[in-house]
């Protein structure tokens, strides 16, 4: 039997489930996505992250996840958006509950940035998904950022980077606890 050793780091969207699993000591076991475009409804959705799930079992023993989007921001989302972003995130939650015994921790995406990398600024009028990205592409430069085609890094990138924070940031309150 294998040894229940991972951190999963989640982003949940409706679109695309960024997917980090480290051990206690952050060390990278995986890094990816999985794509959820082609599905019609939620319900699909949740199926097509469970096959991926699914592939963890065995190891995974904590599920840390970004919360979701939970108030307005000018120019962006809409209540139905975010009432939906708050179902399927539900949805993810009681999943991974089911698969891996382990009740799901929620941090606030600020939080855990600052949590996983203290020293990392955002100057103003910057994109902190790059800045974010970036950041995690130096502490895993191990890991392989998919390409568009045209070159630039696909979106998929970001979501996979804030799922590393979020597994890092968890990762350093379980260190805490210990000491």
């Amino acid at each position: 039997m294998e040894k229940k050793d991972i951190i999963l780091g989640l982003d949940i969207s409706t679109s695309v489930i960024g997917m980090c699993g480290i051990n206690d000591k952050k060390e990278l076991k995986f890094m990816s996505y999985v794509s959820l475009k082609k599905q019609k409804d939620l319900f699909e959705k949740v199926d097509a992250f469970k096959e991926e799930l699914i592939k963890w079992e065995p190891r995974v023993v904590e599920v840390a996840i970004e919360e979701p989007l939970v108030m307005f921001k000018e120019g962006f989302s809409m209540a139905q958006i975010i009432a939906k972003l708050s179902r399927f995130n539900g949805m993810c939650s009681m999943l991974a509950y089911f698969i891996y015994k382990s009740t799901p921790v929620y941090y606030n995406v600020n939080t855990a940035r600052s949590l996983a990398f203290p020293d990392m600024r955002f100057p103003r009028g910057s994109k902190r998904k790059e800045i974010v990205r970036e950041r995690v592409a130096e502490f895993y430069p191990e890991v392989d950022w998919p390409l568009k085609r045209t070159g630039p890094f696909k979106d998929e990138c970001f979501d996979m980077a804030d799922a590393a924070v979020i597994a890092i940031c968890h990762a350093n309150y379980l260190s805490s606890l210990s000491k």
